[in-house]
C-alpha cells in the first residue's frame, strides 16, 4: 500500500518524449520525493520497486491501447 500512495503522488513526474507520449518517470524528481518523505532503507528500495513495476504496466498499457486506436 505505501507504494501505491507514493505512485498516486509521482504521477505529475512522467518525461515525455518528442511525439508527445510518456516515455518514463523522471527518476530525478522521484528520488526527490522518496528524500522529502524520509524514506531510505529497505523501506525505500520496497517502494521504489513497486514505483517501477507500476511505471512499466502503465508503460505497457499505455502502448497496448495506442497498437488499439484506428490509424488515420
Amino acid at each position: 500500500m505505501a507504494a501505491w500512495g507514493v505512485w498516486c503522488e509521482v504521477q505529475t513526474q512522467w518525461r515525455y518524449g518528442g511525439m508527445g507520449s510518456a516515455t518514463g518517470l523522471d527518476y530525478a524528481g522521484l528520488r526527490a520525493h522518496l528524500d522529502e518523505l524520509g524514506l531510505c532503507g529497505d523501506e525505500r528500495r520496497h517502494i521504489y520497486n513497486g514505483i517501477r513495476a507500476a511505471e512499466h504496466a502503465t508503460l505497457e498499457a499505455r502502448a497496448e491501447r495506442a497498437a488499439a486506436e484506428p490509424k488515420q
